[in-house]
């Protein structure tokens, strides 16, 4: 008897074993197909059709309905809908609203997955488009820095969004700027440029008295400055 019983609990763990196998396989292939529908035919810094964010946002609720403590879901999902909203006027209120829950889905993502240094460059950049540099905002461009210093869609996220807040930034929170733009220009000294040349702050950085520069940052500032 006691033998069966060992035969039959195995074959319950088994069947569990596989459907949560395949309740995940399943999930997996909704998140991937809300992934390839947001970059298939994209261009380049263009954004997906309005049709593509509805799908792929359907795609995303499965597959938090199938397997809800998946972070990555989550974080997906805030950018689905965050791209959603950016089609709209600024004027709109309903983008005022679609980036709020944009942002309540980061904060989401980031209580599951905290050390994720996309997730925190998410939150200080909507932050930052909803005008609100807050506590919120500084812990998140501390925590993007801090948890992703040499990640490099991080770096350019945080000197982007550095640069563009710069003037209203506090010491601590400008220094923390450029130390980042230290490790960025290392590999990234292209990138760092056309972002420092379209937020055209580079000279409000470049002669900070409160912030003294390192190596790179000082020889790219005069490289940039001179040739204007």
């Amino acid at each position: 008897m006691t033998r069966i019983f060992g035969v039959l609990c195995a074959a319950a763990l088994l069947v569990a074993g596989m459907h949560e196998a395949a309740v995940r396989g399943l999930a997996d292939a909704h998140y991937t197909r809300a992934r390839l529908t947001l970059t298939e035919g994209v261009p380049a810094g263009s954004a997906p059709r309005p049709e593509s964010l509805s799908l792929a946002l359907a795609s995303l609720r499965e597959a938090q309905t199938l397997e809800p403590s998946n972070p990555h879901f989550v974080e997906q999902a805030a950018h689905a809908r965050e791209l959603q909203a950016l089609r709209l006027q600024r004027d709109d209120p309903a983008q005022h609203e679609g980036l709020r829950q944009s942002l309540a889905l980061y904060r989401k993502a980031a209580a599951m997955r905290p050390g994720s240094p996309y997730v925190w460059s998410s939150i200080a950049l909507l932050k930052l488009r909803l005008g609100e540099l807050d506590a919120e905002f500084h812990g998140a461009l501390e925590r993007a820095a801090q948890f992703g210093p040499w990640e490099p869609t991080v770096q350019i996220a945080v000197a982007d969004i550095g640069l563009v807040a710069w003037r209203r930034l506090g010491p601590s929170s400008q220094a923390l700027v450029v130390a980042n733009l230290e490790r960025a220009l290392l590999r990234q000294a292209s990138e760092v440029r056309r972002v420092a040349t379209a937020r055209g702050v580079l000279p409000f950085v470049c002669f900070s008295s409160t912030q003294p520069l390192q190596p790179r940052t000082r020889k790219f500032c005069d490289e940039v400055l001179v040739s204007r």
